[in-house]
């Protein structure tokens, strides 16, 4: 996904709010229990959404990015360690606050670490630069390209050794108020230590890096201790009789703690799995990515659909023009297979480049199993990159993540694929639409 140059005044916001001129509140405060006794303690897992302003995308019953993100945020202790993209903010505009939020934790004495991904730095040094000149904050950057070829692409973060928010949401202020997106908030502190393994072997080999050692993955990986492997799956209890059975897993496969929790097989597993239905929403899908094809997820959804179950996929209109298209045109024409493309309209206040656009990465699969990650359906994504994702099994969640896509099949800017049209470009990049004025300028 293509950026905008990076936008400026950054520096001046996070340091008013790391020197108390804006401060925004420690933590809320409690509620108080009702009348009938003690509040329910919260979910361990919560999915976590953006629906874009003035559109009628996505579930009102679930949670908004940008609020957890606070709550989580300010709930930290002891440490925050945050692996993103990049971080992109603008005057304003949600991410701010998360942004003063980050430096009140390190004022009061949370150790917060930043990784981010280097090649973004010539398009992205602010805000992150300016956040890693505060007092208990560091930031490093990491060229995933020596270590497996690919970029740095999961978002996600960890507080303390409790609980992990990982989704489709970049660090982006768009992507709490002009995408839709599609997270997942995880409180128990052994998926946090699953997903911490990943942080700090990204950690130590950004310090490679930057001491100019090997950043090989063969030598990162042989530098670094190696814990128990975890028994999966993992049983969270949900509320009283309502478990839910939870599965890690991440890329590059040449890159990760444990290659048994590789997420293209456990997206793969999921699939030949399928029994009824299988519903994907995405950014971008092809088994073809540059000079690089893998055709496991294709076969996979093909094998479904030949077996009688019925498959729908939900792609984003960000390439409608380009050559994706013609390889979803094809899975189109497979019996038991839809497909659309989803256009979300444009905000009144202006035109947002890179912006209001479907992000979400999930599938559900008979309204049971749910995958949530930060990888697109593309080669380059499970072979190069770092993603991370889960896999849950528990039906209330499914049925959630199937109203959101459910909504956003039937919506109005949702088109059929069909072999035999062709599908205007949209404008996603810096040059709006004719007739449309970029937002802020």
């Amino acid at each position: 996904m293509k950026k905008p140059p990076i936008h400026l005044a950054f520096a001046v916001v996070l340091a008013a709010a790391f020197l108390g001129a804006v401060l925004p509140p420690a933590g809320k405060p409690a509620a108080p229990p009702p009348a009938g006794g003690p509040a329910a303690p919260p979910p361990a897992v919560q999915l976590v959404e953006t629906v874009p302003v003035e559109s009628h995308l996505g579930n009102p019953a679930l949670p908004q990015a940008h609020e957890v993100w606070l709550d989580m945020i300010r709930g930290a202790r002891e440490r925050l360690d945050l692996e993103q993209f990049y971080v992109s903010t603008w005057p304003g505009e949600p991410l701010e606050d998360v942004l003063a939020a980050i430096g009140e934790a390190a004022k009061r004495g949370v150790r917060v670490r930043l990784l981010l991904d280097a090649r973004m730095r010539a398009t992205y040094p602010e805000p992150a630069d300016s956040l890693g000149r505060l007092p208990g904050i560091q930031v490093r950057w990491i060229f995933m390209g020596p270590i497996a070829g690919g970029v740095q692409h999961s978002k996600y973060f960890l507080v303390d050794d409790r609980e992990v928010f990982l989704g489709s949401q970049n660090f982006d202020w768009r992507a709490l108020k002009h995408i839709h997106e599609l997270g997942v908030r995880v409180r128990d502190a052994r998926v946090t230590a699953a997903f911490r393994e990943v942080f700090d072997l990204d950690w130590q080999a950004a310090g490679e890096q930057m001491a100019g050692r090997d950043s090989s993955a063969a030598g990162i990986k042989a530098g670094m201790s190696r814990g128990p492997r975890g028994v999966y799956p993992l049983h969270l209890v949900q509320a009283p009789g309502d478990t839910v059975d939870l599965w890690p897993s991440y890329t590059p496969k040449s890159f990760i703690p444990d290659t048994t929790r590789w997420d293209l097989d456990a997206i793969v597993r999921l699939l030949d799995a399928a029994r009824h239905e299988a519903v994907v929403q995405l950014l971008s899908y092809s088994p073809k990515e540059r000079n690089e094809q893998d055709e496991a997820i294709d076969a996979a959804l093909r094998r479904a659909a030949e077996r009688g179950v019925k498959v729908r996929l939900l792609i984003s209109d960000w390439e409608a023009d380009g050559p994706r298209i013609r390889t979803l045109q094809s899975l189109s024409q497979v019996p038991n297979v839809e497909a659309r493309l989803s256009t979300v309209p444009e905000w009144s206040g202006g035109y947002i480049p890179y912006g209001r656009v479907e992000h979400c990465k999930y599938l559900v699969v008979d309204s049971l199993w749910t995958w949530v990650g930060t990888s697109n359906w593309e080669p380059g994504y499970f072979h190069g990159s770092r993603n991370l994702a889960v896999t849950t099994r528990n039906r209330p969640l499914a049925i959630q993540a199937r109203g959101i896509f459910e909504t956003s099949w039937v919506a109005p800017g949702a088109a059929p694929v069909r072999a035999d049209s062709t599908y205007a470009p949209k404008a996603h990049g810096m040059a709006p639409p004719p007739g449309k004025q970029v937002y802020g300028r």
